[in-house]
C-alpha cells in the first residue's frame, strides 16, 4: 500500500512539474521515475521521494534499515544504462543524463 501512495504523491508532484518542462524534459523524467519505481519494488525498505530533471533521487529508508541504499543505487544506475542501450539499439538520440551516474540522496 505505501507504494501506491508513494507513487501517487510522485506522480502528483512530477505533474505540478510536468506542466513547466519541454517534451523532451517530461519523457527523460518520466524514465527516471520508472526506473526508479522498478527499483523501489524490488528494495522494498527504500522509498522514492522526488526525482529531479537530471536523474537525481531523493529517497529514505524504513527505520534503521539502510542495508538496500547501495543495492538500489546500482539497480537505478543499471536501469537508466539499459534504458540507454535501448534507445541506442533503436537508432535513437541518448540523452546524456542517462549516461551519468546519478545522485541518489538518502534522507
Amino acid at each position: 500500500m505505501s507504494l501506491r501512495i508513494a507513487m501517487l504523491v510522485a506522480l502528483m508532484s512530477a505533474g505540478c512539474v510536468a506542466a513547466n518542462l519541454t517534451p523532451e524534459q517530461k519523457a527523460m523524467h518520466e524514465i527516471f521515475l520508472d526506473v526508479a519505481y522498478q527499483c523501489e519494488s524490488r528494495y522494498h525498505t527504500i522509498h522514492v521521494d522526488q526525482a529531479d530533471l537530471d536523474g537525481g533521487l531523493q529517497i529514505h529508508a524504513d527505520a534503521d534499515s539502510r542495508s538496500e541504499y547501495r543495492p538500489f543505487v546500482a539497480c537505478y544506475s543499471d536501469g537508466l544504462k539499459a534504458r540507454a542501450e535501448a534507445l541506442r539499439k533503436a537508432g535513437k538520440p541518448v540523452p546524456d543524463a542517462l549516461l551519468r551516474e546519478p545522485d541518489v540522496q538518502l534522507d
